[in-house]
């Protein structure tokens, strides 16, 4: 019996060893759109440059089902960490638009805040995303 199980463990290790989760970290390509949750974060490939999702400060946009007197506008936070150096953005959208776009050095930032709200529907700090894309400003 003893020797059983210590022929078993061995086995064990090495199965549990190949199920580690996946790595939260994404690595898009300039020009390629990516999803972070909160708290996640992308590495550029080629780049100096890591962008973490932080949280939605707020998200005040009118629901799709609904007719509102102002559109309103989504506020998020992200960290980008570009050579060495951590830099906090704010990215407002504003509500029935499209995607806005922002500067940060020289990338262009392309992202939306989903999902876009609903009436009579709760959405949880936990179930939004950031759709994002940088982009070389040209010049």
């Amino acid at each position: 019996m003893y020797s059983r199980i210590l022929w078993i463990i061995p086995i064990v290790v090495v199965l549990l060893a190949g199920c580690g989760g996946p790595s939260d970290q994404l690595n898009p390509a300039i020009g390629e759109k990516f999803m972070l949750s909160i708290g996640q974060s992308a590495s550029i490939k080629g780049e100096n440059l890591v962008v973490r999702f932080v949280e939605v400060v707020g998200d005040s946009r009118c629901p799709q089902d609904v007719t509102c007197i102002w559109a309103g506008e989504a506020t998020s936070l992200i960290e980008i960490t570009f050579s060495g150096n951590t830099y906090q953005k704010a990215l407002t959208q504003p509500g029935l638009t499209e995607p806005p776009q922002t500067d940060f050095q020289n990338y262009l930032i392309m992202f939306d805040l989903q999902p876009y709200p609903r009436a009579n529907v709760t959405t949880e700090k936990k179930d939004y995303r950031l759709q994002l894309e940088f982009q070389k400003k040209s010049g």
